[in-house]
């Protein structure tokens, strides 16, 4: 019996998340980061939300639009602490001065203390394009590395990973038994 369509859409989906989380976590593992990154700060709220998956390009940092509203969202290791996978910080260009970029986070009121941020901490920009935190990929990649700092996080990783457990249990069941019914209801040969 052919599989259905559904079964071939939990499939990919599930595929397409674990390959994601994957890639995630080898990308930590080895200190790269591109060309996804997870989100683990609300600093740029509403644009970009906690446990968004944002795809990174990189980017010559002389080439950086800043404009407090419309700048380009940069993502840059802390000053001083260039090398740490820890310290990588996504924000948006508001200037770009002679010793590097004034950045902010979109939810902050004021740009970053520690700027200039300078122009070889710049590891890359953000393409605009992200996977949403509502698909909980984020998340368990967050959970995965153990960076998630708040209660809901965990629950949220928990709940989705026991939905698509019991759906391929019950879908699993529900195979089983038609197959079961219809070697009881064919003719004997």
């Amino acid at each position: 019996m052919a599989p259905s369509k559904k079964n071939i859409a939990y499939g990919v989906v599930l595929a397409a998340a674990a390959s994601l989380v994957v890639l995630s976590m080898v990308h930590t593992a080895l200190g790269i980061t591109f060309p996804l990154l997870v989100v683990k700060s609300g600093s740029m709220r509403p644009v970009i939300q906690v446990g968004d998956i944002i795809i990174v390009t990189p980017v010559n940092p002389r080439e950086i639009k800043a404009d407090p509203v419309n700048g380009d969202v940069i993502v840059f290791y802390r000053p001083g602490e260039k090398g740490s996978p820890g310290s990588i910080i996504v924000h948006r260009a508001i200037a770009v001065v002679s010793g590097g970029v004034i950045t902010k986070g979109d939810a902050n009121a004021v740009a970053d203390y520690w700027g200039p941020v300078p122009f070889d901490h710049v590891v890359g920009r953000w393409t605009g394009l992200s996977i949403p935190s509502w698909t909980g990929i984020g998340f368990l990649s967050l959970f995965l590395r153990g960076e998630i700092f708040y209660p809901a996080g965990p629950i949220i990783v928990l709940v989705l990973i026991l939905a698509n457990v019991f759906l391929l249990v019950r879908d699993a069941v529900r195979s089983r038994s038609r197959k079961a019914e219809e070697n009881d209801s064919s003719p004997a040969s």
